[in-house]
């Protein structure tokens, strides 16, 4: 009868930490990037009362007899099922797809952290951050270009809005419109176009269309009052075939140099081409105009996005975009042997393996979702069929409990 007490005790023990699995499986039900827990049992050493034996001439052997002292939890596995994704609107916020977690560094940068929680924001430094722990969110930064080199390894990822600044110098302008074919030798035609150099300041240049004796001929020259600038080199011929379309152009470059006393001027020579392929040579009025140009002023970084590999994409006043970094994810051979450290976040384990870090998509990475949020994945209706079961285990442990008091009791009152 003790044996039956002490077993009924070891369940007792084992569902009431099932029960407080469960309890924090519910308890964390709305927890972003939550991973659910289950208890797993296994019996306890079984006492032998009467060994097997083998066949023999007078018998066909028999079975051992044994009697099982108990359970115990066996195992409190984290259950790594993708949650489900929660539109938040906030451009900072992360989730991921499949496998994978955030990479999370202290801020001496000696020890690293992991989660599933992608509510992160930026701080007044620019820096990426989970505002919960002020922990700092891992990646690889691009450089002016927006090239990304990962071999360079992870570091804080700065996302500077409102702080960091881009332009593109024009490198092309396009002119179209009409010369008149009625003009006669030595009439001119200006116009003036705004282009802008690799500072993304706008320099207002003239080009000046002369007509030749030639009667399908114009010359081109560019021409500016920039106090900046010291020399403007540009001149070329156009010549037109019968039906007024262009039959060639003898140059099509402009070159401004700079003057020297002006450190802050910008990359000197400032050359770009002009395109007067869209030029006619009809009979009317003279209505060439710049059609275009693709140079932009000095833009301000007004917000990013983060694209499903996790590349960061930043957007300019200007309209300019330039990638910015990309969000590391790493990986483990055993995620079910992390450690929860607390505040939705998991340190490896000797039975985890090493962090394998890299980029979204690949690896065996998932692949991220911007603006979005991963829900925990905690199965409501799983959890309270568990409880019941759990609650009706512990109440029949219980219930042996006291049939083995009242028959020790029993055994006790033969002496009287």
């Amino acid at each position: 009868m003790s044996t039956a007490l002490y077993s009924a005790v070891s369940g007792l023990l084992a569902n009431q930490q099932r029960l407080d699995v469960i309890g924090n499986n519910i308890a964390n039900v709305n927890t972003t990037g939550y991973r659910a827990s289950r208890t797993l049992f296994q019996e306890q050493i079984s006492q032998t009362i009467k060994g097997a034996s083998a066949p023999s001439t007078t018998s066909g052997g028999t079975n051992a007899v044994q009697v099982g002292l108990g359970t115990q939890v066996s195992t409190i596995d984290i259950n790594f099922s993708q949650g489900s994704l929660q539109t938040t609107g906030f451009e900072s916020d992360l989730a991921i797809q499949g496998r994978g977690f955030f990479v999370l560094a202290s801020v001496d940068g000696n020890a690293y952290f992991y989660s599933r929680d992608g509510s992160f924001s930026l701080n007044s430094e620019g820096e990426l951050i989970d505002p919960a722990t002020g922990l700092y969110v891992q990646g690889y930064m691009a450089d002016g270009s927006g090239y990304i080199d990962t071999n360079l390894g992870i570091t804080d990822l700065v996302i500077p809005v409102g702080g960091t600044s881009i332009v593109r110098a024009t490198e092309n302008v396009t002119m179209s419109g009409n010369l008149n074919s009625e003009a006669a030798a030595g009439d001119t035609v200006e116009r003036s176009m705004a282009v802008y150099d690799s500072l993304g300041t706008q320099r207002d240049i003239r080009i000046t269309f002369t007509k030749t004796a030639n009667t399908n001929e114009w010359t081109w020259a560019a021409s500016t009052t920039d106090p900046d600038v010291n020399t403007i080199a540009g001149t070329g011929t156009i010549t037109f075939t019968a039906d007024g379309a262009v039959s060639s152009v003898t140059a099509t470059t402009v070159t401004v140099d700079f003057v020297d006393t002006n450190p802050s001027l910008p990359t000197d020579p400032f050359v770009f081409d002009v395109d007067f392929g869209a030029v006619t040579q009809l009979a009317d009025l003279s209505d060439v105009v710049v059609q275009d140009q693709d140079g932009l002023a000095r833009g301000v970084l007004e917000s990013f996005s983060v694209a499903d590999d996790g590349t960061i994409n930043g957007v300019f006043s200007n309209g300019l975009t330039r990638v910015l970094g990309q969000v590391a994810l790493a990986n483990f051979s055993n995620e079910g042997g992390l450690v929860r450290y607390g505040q939705n976040l998991f340190i490896p384990s000797s039975n985890s393996g090493v962090a394998q870090i890299g980029v979204a998509k690949t690896g065996g990475r998932g692949e991220l979702a911007g603006g979005v949020l991963e829900s925990s994945n905690v199965d409501l209706g799983r959890e309270f069929s568990e409880l019941i079961i759990t609650q009706r285990a512990y109440q029949a442990n219980a219930r042996t409990v006291t049939a083995a008091d009242t028959l020790l009791q029993e055994t006790v009152n033969l002496v009287r």
